[in-house]
């Protein structure tokens, strides 16, 4: 266990994950992006979590990599080649897998800076509810590095390739008007307001059909990377899967009955 992310599962299945170095900005540490990947996992394999909610404590979201350990990697000989630079599998690879790969909705409350790996985490949330104050961006290229934590597959699917390219070369922290005028935000609440109207977002989803936010989750998700007559017929099946469901079943009578629905799941 570790102090570096607090999580909590809330009666109406809201599952919160705080990033909890707010000292350092929640910079990224080993222990954080593991703490994180297994609460991903539990949220998806959960039946008790029906919506999941990254936040950041103190005035940050995630200020991204933990520079000083950055610093203290160097370069000199007797390390990784290029090859084994390029090719090796990390903590970010894994991260932004067991993001895509969630089972259920993901609201990233982006409270303070999303930097750098923040800004990649910021972006495999599936919404985006961005603070005041808050400030996102790249800055990977200013600091002579890349991009990483799925930065380069989301900012040219949520900006297209012209945009994105735009976003990563200059590196800059953009402001939530920025954000929102780009798409990279949903809403922008004034900070004491976004907690709330995060947690009232997720909730509405956690009383949602479980299964049919699974299936939309999956089918959005693959929707780039299929193509259009095989996507079409995942769709197709996907669809007839949940129309086999009791939520779907209860669905369809409390819309007749004209009373809200009580989806379980099944």
């Amino acid at each position: 266990m570790t102090d570096h992310l607090l999580t909590e599962v809330r009666e109406d299945g809201v599952m919160v994950a705080t990033l909890n170095r707010p000292e350092t900005l929640n910079s990224l540490s080993g222990e954080m992006g593991t703490a994180l990947i297994e609460a991903v996992k539990f949220a998806s394999e959960s039946d008790e979590v029906r919506a999941f909610v990254l936040t950041g404590a103190g005035r940050g979201f995630c200020s991204g990599a933990d520079t000083r350990a950055m610093i203290s990697r160097g370069s000199g000989e007797g390390g990784p080649t290029r090859h084994q630079r390029m090719d090796r599998r990390g903590g970010s690879f894994y991260l932004a897998e067991a993001m895509a790969e969630c089972d259920v909705p993901i609201i990233g409350a982006i409270n303070g800076a999303a930097a750098g790996g923040g800004f990649g985490i910021a972006l495999c949330c599936d919404v985006r509810f961005v603070a005041e104050s808050a400030r996102m961006g790249t800055i990977f290229i200013q600091r002579g590095v890349a991009a990483d934590y799925g930065m380069s597959y989301w900012l040219p699917r949520l900006l297209g390739p012209a945009k994105a390219f735009e976003v990563a070369y200059e590196g800059n922290m953009m402001q939530p008007d920025r954000l929102l005028e780009l798409g990279l935000a949903n809403r922008v609440y004034a900070d004491e307001e976004l907690m709330e109207a995060t947690l009232a977002y997720a909730a509405k989803i956690a009383a949602g059909p479980p299964l049919a936010y699974t299936g939309l989750r999956r089918l959005l998700m693959r929707s780039d990377n299929m193509p259009m007559h095989d996507f079409l017929e995942y769709e197709w099946t996907v669809q007839q899967d949940i129309l086999r469901t009791e939520d779907c079943a209860e669905g369809f009578r409390a819309f007749a009955e004209r009373r809200t629905p009580n989806f379980t799941g099944h």
